[in-house]
This record gives structure tokens, C-alpha cells and sequence, in this order.
């Protein structure tokens, strides 16, 4: 069993208070190559999610009720360069990556899965944003559960370099609606672009948050979780601003009882580059535009079993 991994067959907990989620769910659903991520579950489309999806009907690729089972060669789940696309319920275990976008329009992402990182190099990740070129529209990824299940954090970039999403530069807008970013080595989010994260559990890597200069991150009503040992957050890469800007979150260590998590980022978990013009901002109100006919309706963190101290 891998360390830190929260692996398949180990439940989902949800906390209880302000990151719980409150709403019934599907049974546990069933990933590719017959292995079961317990506490996972799919979530009915919103409004806005099913406009995404009738776009892309009409002018663009739908992909629904996939699976990708375990492949070699640095195989991908699915690869798109181009147009407007929906993805709706594709579970991915056992490749380099789960997803791989460039050169895309708006993406909506629903109901994803990326188990079990397989390689031949330090590299992967469950999302991929530009990799090639970058993508030009919004990406929307909406109840996703992503765990590279690697051995533990790696601060060897010879060795590991691997995340559970990673945003290349000059890529379109990434929002994220509720998702687990587990088990890579390096960090749950690599970003060099701009991101929106909204009720968001990272416990991943040696730095679970990369945001790169010229980069920026909006992170509302989420959980980041550093591993024993190491930080949380990293800004640097540049000379240009780096940002990140917070609302509603708790910050600690794996290991922490939910209550003993701290609502502004301790000194400890932050590093920053020399020369990198770093802006951090704890904000009083949410950024989000809420409502219900945007992409932002209101849901919790999910808290994975076994990453926090007591019930």
C-alpha cells in the first residue's frame, strides 16, 4: 500500500460544520478496470453544466460514460486539441495521464476520475492544461477525484514530477468545482496560468500548491492539507507577479483534527522565490459570482478519510 495515498476501497469522510456536503448522493461508482473508489460519487448536472454540454452537442465532442482502463507506454485516458467539448463521467486508472487538453475551446469536465499514475518518467498528472499549446477557452472541471497514488511526497524534480493538475502557460481559465487532489509527488495543482478553486481538498506532494509568476489562484471554501515534513504553498519561477488570493478556507497539516486547521495561511507552509513579485490575500467576501445559473452553485470541501485527526 502506498503512502499518503488515499487508495481504492478506502471510504470517503465528510466532515461535519462548515465543509461538509450536504446533499444525498449516487451510489459509489465504478471505475475503469473493475476497481471501486468508495465515497466517490456522480453528481447530477447544473443548469449551467448542461448548457456546456448542449454547446458542445451542437458544435463540438461529447464523451459520456467512459472508462480507460490500465495501459503502458505513457498512455493517455483521453487527449482533445481542439474545438468545445463535454466529458461526463470518465473514470482513468493506471496511465500518465487522465486528460490532456491543448488547443481547446471551453472543456466541461463532470464526473472524473484519475487513479494510479503509470509512467516510464517523473511525470503525469490527472488533468493536463496546454501541454503542447495552450488551450483558448474556459475549462470547467466539476466533481472530480483525482490520486496519482504515489509513495509519498518527492522534492527530487530528477525523480518526481508529477501533480494532480497542472496548468501550462498562456492556458485558458481552469475552474474547479469541488474535487480530492491526492497522491502525486510533487503537488496537487502546478500552475502557470490562471485558476478559480471552489471547495477544493488538496493533500499532495512535497509544495500541494504551485502557482508560478505570472500566474494567479482564487481558492474559495477549501482545505489544503501539508504532508509531514514539508510545505504547502510555493510562488516563484519568475520575476513577475504570482497570486493567490483566499476566502473560507483551513489550512494544516495531515494529521490535524479539523477543528485545530487555521482560516489564514501559517508562515510555515508558504515559500516564496527570491525576485518573484508574490501577492497573497486573505479576502473578507467571496470573488465568486454565485447564483443559480452559474457555474459557482454552493457545495463543500469533501474531507477523504484518513487525512485528518478524529471523526
Amino acid at each position: 500500500m502506498r503512502r499518503f495515498a488515499l487508495l481504492i476501497g478506502t471510504a470517503m469522510a465528510f466532515a461535519a460544520g462548515a465543509f461538509l456536503i450536504g446533499t444525498a448522493q449516487p451510489p459509489d461508482r465504478q471505475a475503469s478496470g473493475g476497481a471501486v473508489i468508495e465515497g466517490f460519487k456522480p453528481s447530477a448536472l447544473t443548469p449551467f453544466e448542461t448548457r456546456l454540454l448542449d454547446q458542445a452537442r451542437l458544435a463540438g465532442a461529447v464523451y459520456e460514460h467512459q472508462t480507460r482502463a490500465p495501459a503502458d507506454h505513457n498512455s493517455r485516458g483521453l487527449i482533445l486539441t481542439e474545438g468545445d467539448a463535454a466529458i461526463v463521467d470518465l473514470a482513468v486508472t493506471g496511465r500518465k495521464y487522465g486528460i490532456s487538453l491543448d488547443g481547446t475551446g471551453d472543456v466541461l469536465i463532470k464526473n472524473f476520475s484519475f487513479v494510479d499514475r503509470r509512467s516510464t518518467d517523473a511525470y503525469g498528472s490527472g488533468l493536463v492544461m496546454g501541454f503542447k499549446s495552450p488551450t483558448r477557452g474556459q475549462t470547467y472541471l466539476s466533481n472530480a477525484y483525482i490520486d496519482l497514488q504515489e509513495a509519498g511526497p518527492n522534492p527530487d524534480y530528477r525523480q518526481a514530477n508529477n501533480e494532480a493538475i497542472s496548468v501550462e502557460r498562456g492556458s485558458g481559465l481552469l475552474n474547479v468545482r469541488q474535487a480530492v487532489l491526492i497522491g502525486a509527488q510533487e503537488s496537487g495543482i502546478d500552475n502557470k496560468g490562471d485558476a478559480r478553486m471552489d471547495a477544493v481538498f488538496i493533500a499532495s506532494g512535497h509544495r500541494p500548491v504551485r502557482i508560478w509568476s505570472g500566474g494567479s489562484l482564487t481558492l474559495t471554501n477549501s482545505i489544503v492539507l501539508a504532508m509531514p515534513g514539508f510545505g504547502g504553498f510555493w510562488l516563484g519561477g519568475g520575476k513577475d507577479i504570482a497570486r493567490l488570493d483566499y476566502f473560507n478556507c483551513k489550512f494544516g497539516r495531515v494529521g490535524d483534527r479539523l477543528e485545530d486547521l487555521s482560516s489564514e495561511i501559517p508562515k510555515w507552509m508558504i515559500a516564496i522565490d527570491d525576485g518573484v513579485d508574490a501577492r497573497i490575500t486573505r479576502l473578507e467576501r467571496d470573488p465568486l459570482p454565485r447564483g443559480p445559473d452559474t457555474f459557482w452553485i454552493a457545495v463543500k470541501a469533501p474531507v477523504p478519510r484518513g487525512f485528518l485527526a478524529g471523526k
